[in-house]
């Protein structure tokens, strides 16, 4: 008789239990970028618009100056105050002015840097250094779509007299998922 009213109960709670999750993981979105940072999950949509200063859009994927390219990610929530998502920039920065051509990078923190800045709150910012490293995995990688998975571990950042010095508290970032449609 225990179990029949255990499965009851289970079954009563499970959609609560679900839609309490509901708001964890992305939704089926054609662009988004999310990860979890020391188990904290973060989630920057896809959004667009126009102000004074131009267009502006929170993903983007393209050409950085003359030698880099680069995947940016970063809330808006200057432009839209609807948006729940984690306070935050976040960058990828490769060594070449085109989308890579490899399924998996290493992120080195030379030929593949990462930057976080003012994640969750203003003035904390991370970098991946040496001997840290990570990877990204590419399940697409074309001019349609970039999309795929990473995870990495990155120093904390502060500043000391106007400059920005590495610490030795480590944020690692796990389950990172990504899908941008890439600058033409």
């Amino acid at each position: 008789m225990k179990c029949k009213n255990y499965m009851y109960i289970c079954a009563l709670l499970l959609p609560v239990w679900l839609s309490s999750c509901k708001d964890r993981f992305p939704p089926d979105a054609e662009e988004f970028f999310s990860f979890y940072a020391d188990g904290e999950f973060s989630y920057y949509p896809q959004e667009e618009g126009s102000s004074f200063g131009g267009t502006w859009q929170t993903l983007k994927a393209g050409k950085s100056g003359a030698t880099d390219y680069a995947i940016y990610a970063y809330n808006n929530r200057y432009y839209s105050h609807t948006n729940p998502t984690t306070l935050g920039a976040f960058s990828f920065r490769f060594n070449v002015n085109y989308i890579p051509e490899q399924d998996t990078v290493i992120i080195d923190g030379n030929a593949v840097t990462v930057d976080i800045y003012d994640l969750l709150m203003a003035g904390n910012s991370y970098t991946l250094e040496y001997p840290l490293t990570g990877k990204i995995i590419f399940t697409q990688r074309n001019q349609e779509k970039l999309a795929g998975t990473f995870e990495f571990d990155a120093y904390k950042l502060k500043q000391e007299d106007g400059e920005w010095q590495i610490t030795d508290t480590v944020l690692h970032i796990t389950k990172g998922r990504f899908a941008i449609i890439p600058s033409k």
